[in-house]
């Protein structure tokens, strides 16, 4: 009888989490950027002021919406519709992440906004200043706040043609955060990011 219990208590841990991991990354969350107190070091790289894909075309802090405090990340940009554009913001600092299992953020479209922009985080790690997106993008839903979340974990697939370890988890150079439209639509006006964190 006790050994029958015990197969049941194990089969019921593996299968709480396949549902933790099925539902993606969820615990403790540690807020690194909540733009409160500023740009706290986001910027627009130099180079995607010269790319004729990429529309932002300046950002600020802003207090028109937020989905932690009372103050958001706003990035303006002009899609143009009818192929591929992004518009990036980034920071550029180390990061140990060793200890935590996830990272998310919030963006933020206007209820004026179309349909069809998405959102990723994009990661660069290591010595070699390697450059990791996201494996997929979130859609943005205009008037509601969207999280974007990926898994940090040994093994994550939410990251294209890396291995994430334990290496790519303490030595992060990098974060970026770029929203897409994907040949449409066409869209001039803000975006707003908020709540940049990872989870334990």
């Amino acid at each position: 009888m006790k050994k029958v219990l015990m197969a049941l208590i194990v089969l019921g841990l593996i299968f709480v989490g396949a549902v933790s991991h099925a539902e993606g990354v969820q615990g403790q969350e540690t807020v690194l950027f909540d733009f409160e107190t500023g740009l706290q070091g986001w910027e627009i790289p130099d180079w995607a002021y010269e790319k004729p894909d990429h529309v932002q075309t300046d950002m600020q802090i802003t207090d028109k919406v937020a989905s932690q405090g009372t103050k958001s990340l706003e990035i303006m940009a002009e899609f143009p519709g009818g192929r591929w554009t992004g518009a990036i913001v980034e920071i550029m600092q180390y990061f140990d992440w060793t200890d935590f299992s996830g990272i998310a953020c919030d963006i933020y479209l206007p209820p004026d906004a179309p349909l069809g922009l998405t959102g990723k985080m994009i990661l660069t790690v290591g010595d070699s200043w390697k450059w990791v997106e996201m494996s997929r993008s979130f859609a943005l839903k205009p008037g509601e706040w969207t999280t974007v979340q990926a898994d940090l974990r040994t093994g994550s697939i939410d990251w294209r043609r890396v291995t994430v370890d334990d290496a790519f988890r303490q030595d992060v150079r990098k974060v970026d955060i770029r929203i897409e439209s994907n040949n449409k639509p066409a869209y001039t006006g803000p975006i707003y990011i908020d709540n940049v964190r990872v989870i334990k």
